[in-house]
């Protein structure tokens, strides 16, 4: 079975190096949660709704733990968050994970990933918002 953080390393060795935004990211696992339920195992993330949308401060948990082990690099911005890239390292892990995963719940992940970083910031939520609008209770985002 594929461990969740395992979902995360393949989200972000999908992009081959480009940066993905907080946001980004926990929409692609919120997708992975809500689409690829069977794939992606029971103890995969618990989103609530949040700021922007479905959250879980695990995303950022995993996030860590694959940055300490060279697998994630993050960068800050001038706006006072992170982005969060594959590294070399986590391009060779995400290769052997790949194989090992459901190759349906791979594909998807991709089209989230595709999908999610095509989009504008107001866009994705907005589309979030639209398919899941419990999600959208908490949210301070008013675009």
């Amino acid at each position: 079975m594929t461990r969740r953080q395992d979902w995360l390393l393949l989200a972000l060795a999908h992009r081959k190096g480009l940066p993905m935004t907080p946001v980004q990211i926990q929409k692609t696992m919120f997708l992975m949660s809500a689409e690829a339920k069977q794939h992606v195992g029971g103890g995969f993330y618990k989103f609530i709704p949040y700021n922007y949308g479905p959250f879980d401060s695990d995303v950022y948990s995993d996030l860590d733990l694959l940055e300490s082990h060279g697998l994630v690099a993050s960068a800050a911005t001038s706006r006072g968050w992170k982005t969060y890239a594959v590294t070399p390292a986590g391009l060779t892990a995400s290769g052997s994970i790949e194989p090992a995963a459901d190759a349906r719940a791979v594909g998807y992940l991709k089209q989230v990933v595709d999908w999610v970083c095509s989009l504008s910031f107001p866009a994705l939520l907005r589309a979030i918002y639209a398919k899941y609008p419990k999600y959208k209770a908490n949210s301070v985002f008013t675009g």
